[in-house]
This record gives C-alpha cells, sequence and structure tokens, in this order.
C-alpha cells in the first residue's frame, strides 16, 4: 500500500516511470491474454477437424496413419506456439525497454530543468538577488515559461527591494525628524510642575498627548506680572507637522499680546489679524484664555470657538460652563471677539481642554463625550490637579480600551486656594490638600 501509494506522491520521474510501466504492463496483460484466448480456440478447431476425419480414416483402414498424422500435427502446432511465445516475450522485453528508455528521456527534459529552477530559486539571497534566464531553462514547452516567468518577477522583485529600501531609509529620515520636532514641541510647553512653587495661591497641572510624532493642541500658562496669571487651550485644525508649526505660531503670539498688557479679547484680535496675513492653507484655531488677578480671583476669559470650560465651585461637583463662542482665530480678519468676567474664590477650580478628550473614540465608534468627562471629574472632585488629569485619562483609556485615536488630547486642572494673606501654608501641587 506504501509502494502504491509512493506512486501517485513522489516526484516527477517516478510518477513518469510508474505510470508507463502499468501503461506497458496493462498492454502487454492484454495481448497476452488476447493471444493465449486464441490459441486455445485454434486448437480446439484444429482437434475438432482431426475428430471429425477420423471415422473416415478408420472406414478404409488407416486407423495407424491417423494417429501418427495427428500427433505430428499437434507437435508442429506446439512447437510454432513455443516459437510465437518466445517471440511475444522478447517483444515484450524489447517494448519494455523501450519505454523505461522514453521514460528516462521525457523524466529528464522536465525534471533537470525544473531542479535547476528550484536551486537558482533556493540560492537568491542578499547577494545573488536576480534570476537569470540560462539555456537548461530553453525548452520551448511549458518550464521555459516558467522560467521566464521567475526570470521576470525576479527583475521587479529586485526593484521593488530597492524601492524599499528607499522608502524605509526615507520613514526613518523623516522619523529622526518627527522625533526631533516632538521634542522641540514638547520643550515649548510649561513641563515642571509646580510651575511655580513659591506661589501659595494656586496649583495647577496639565498635559499633551498627540496623537501622532507632533500635535496641534497646545497649552500654557504664565505670568505676566507679579499679580496676573495668564491661561491659554488651543487647538490647530489638522494634524502633524503643519498643526505643529502653527501651534508655536500661535502660542507665541498670544503670549507675547497677554503680557504686553491686552486683555484676552483684544489678544486674539491682534493674532487672528497676523495669522490672517499668511494663511494660505486656510488653518484656523480654537483657542480659550484667561487672565486672573491672583490677588483678587477676578479674571477675564475669551473663547474663540473652544470647547466650554467646567468649573468646581469649593466643595460642589464639576459643572459645564456653557456660553455663545466666537469664531475661531485665523478665518476672518478684523472680527471682533467676545470675552466676559468670572471671579474665582477660595478652593475653587477649574479645568480646560481640546476636543480630543469629548471626541475620544472606542471600537464601537462611540464618543467618549461630555458627560462622562465630567463623571470622571467628579469621582474625586477634591483631588489635586494632577489627579484630576489622571482621573479623566484613566477613564479615557478604559473607555477607548486600544482603539486607536486621531485627535489630541490636552487638559489643563487650576485650582485656586485663596490671595496670600489667605493661604500662607497651603500646599503646592503634589501634595495632599
Amino acid at each position: 500500500m506504501e509502494k502504491m501509494r509512493r506512486i501517485f506522491t513522489g516526484g516527477i520521474r517516478i510518477k513518469i516511470f510508474s505510470m508507463l510501466l502499468i501503461t506497458i504492463v496493462l498492454m502487454i496483460a492484454a495481448y497476452t491474454a488476447v493471444f493465449f484466448y486464441q490459441s486455445n480456440r485454434v486448437e480446439r478447431l484444429v482437434n475438432d477437424t482431426y475428430e471429425a476425419q477420423k471415422q473416415i480414416y478408420i472406414e478404409n483402414g488407416l486407423e495407424d496413419q491417423y494417429e501418427s498424422i495427428r500427433s505430428e500435427a499437434a507437435a508442429t502446432f506446439h512447437r510454432e506456439m513455443f516459437h510465437a511465445r518466445n517471440i511475444l516475450m522478447l517483444l515484450v522485453a524489447l517494448i519494455v525497454a523501450a519505454g523505461l528508455a522514453s521514460a528516462f528521456s521525457i523524466a529528464s527534459r522536465i525534471t533537470d530543468p525544473l531542479n535547476t529552477i528550484t536551486r537558482r530559486v533556493a540560492s537568491l539571497g542578499v547577494r545573488n538577488r536576480q534570476f537569470v534566464m540560462e539555456n537548461a531553462y530553453r525548452t520551448g514547452d511549458e518550464i521555459e515559461v516558467l522560467a521566464e516567468c521567475f526570470a521576470k518577477q525576479s527583475v521587479r522583485t529586485s526593484l521593488y527591494i530597492e524601492q524599499i529600501k528607499r522608502v524605509t531609509a526615507e520613514k526613518e529620515r523623516i522619523g529622526a525628524e518627527l522625533d526631533m520636532a516632538s521634542q522641540i514641541q514638547n520643550s515649548q510647553l510649561p513641563r515642571l510642575f509646580p510651575p511655580f512653587p513659591d506661589r501659595k495661591e494656586f496649583c495647577l497641572y496639565a498635559s499633551m498627548t498627540p496623537a501622532k510624532e507632533v500635535g496641534g493642541d497646545f497649552y500654557d500658562f504664565f505670568m505676566i506680572d507679579d499679580d496676573h496669571i495668564g491661561f491659554v487651550m488651543a487647538d490647530v485644525s489638522g494634524k502633524g507637522v503643519p498643526a505643529a508649526l502653527l501651534m508655536m505660531v500661535t502660542r507665541v503670539l498670544i503670549k507675547s499680546e497677554l503680557q504686553n498688557g491686552k486683555d484676552p479679547a483684544a489678544a486674539l484680535f491682534s493674532v487672528n489679524n497676523q495669522l490672517c496675513e499668511s494663511n494660505d492653507a486656510d488653518f484656523f484655531v480654537t483657542v480659550w484664555c484667561a487672565v486672573l488677578e491672583i490677588s483678587t480671583g477676578k479674571g477675564i476669559a475669551a473663547n474663540a470657538g473652544h470647547e466650554h470650560p467646567v468649573l468646581r465651585r469649593a466643595g460642589g461637583l464639576y459643572e459645564l460652563q456653557v456660553y455663545r463662542h466666537s469664531m475661531p482665530v485665523g478665518t476672518i480678519k478684523d472680527i471682533p471677539f467676545r470675552q466676559h468676567a468670572f471671579e474665582m474664590h477660595t478652593g475653587d477650580s477649574f479645568f480646560v481642554y481640546t476636543d480630543g478628550v469629548a471626541e475620544a473614540t472606542n471600537g464601537q465608534r462611540e464618543l467618549f463625550g461630555t458627560e462622562r468627562m465630567l463623571s470622571a471629574l467628579n469621582r474625586d472632585p477634591d483631588a489635586q490637579p494632577e489627579q484630576v488629569l489622571e482621573n479623566v485619562t484613566q477613564e479615557i483609556n478604559r473607555f477607548v480600551d486600544g482603539a486607536e485615536q486621531f485627535d489630541d488630547i490636552t487638559m489643563l486642572s487650576f485650582r485656586y486656594l485663596g490671595p496670600p494673606a489667605a493661604c500662607p501654608e497651603r500646599a503646592v501641587i503634589g501634595d495632599k490638600p
């Protein structure tokens, strides 16, 4: 059974030999069966003929001659049949030899080029990446077609490898540049916390997680003078390097305007006009910015198309502050920007963010939303700003459950601890309240 299985599952040479041998054996067996069948019929016919003549010989007194004639005829017949069988066996041997020789020739013409092709293909590697046509493959049949296909595919593969090498090198270069851009971008944002260790009137924390190597979101906070602090939370339309470049330009412009003493609305008006002068790519920036007077807790804020801030009064819960926005900056020149006054009391906090928080998406394409954001904020409303951001981040990660994010996530939490006289020994960020 195993030998029969090898006949039908072995190499091409074995298959050709086996199938041709089986064909020859079947042909010889059929011819031999016919030969012996016809011989037996002829022998019976001769015997019947002599039996029919036997009575005539007996009636004429020639019985002895009859037996002699019959014996001689039978001997002659068997002798001729023996010669015929010998000739048949010789023919069989010749046919088998000729068939095996033909099978060997056919198998060699098929397997030798295929074996050569196999060795050449197996030897292809780093040094030898090209499959070259050789005379051994030029058989004028399907083998030559197969070899030509290998040669063409080899050329295409070599070109593809060279292209991949160039693309990989370019990707590595771009990756290195993006990594450098990410480092530059991160270096532009305040990253040292607590940022003002000597100020006991407030504590704050901020973070930015770009969706790509570099992002278009940014936060900023800075002292305008000894009694005023400025806040900025912004989101540049688009992603990647162009958005990052505009982000850095916008950050510098807004900070410069606020530090020059302008209120938020006037600062945004100036920045908007400057961006509109050279905004050929039609980028825009949504901005929330505010200036807080530390000694009194009074402040002024302006919102240019940005997300609604979240406010928590001392002892209460975080609540969304919904009001009418102005247009984003960089859209239309000379448009006015609205601003409004607000007041922070001891123990009050606010939380500002970009749309990447509310629009974080899970695998079912559901949005995180502001309700889940408020739930995360109110999980521990008395938490320090750093823990506030950690709570929101944990809830976002749990919600998205590993799904790819397409927007930057930027957040800033601020707690007002009161004027200097009211909090000489208040804790800073990182300490327990």
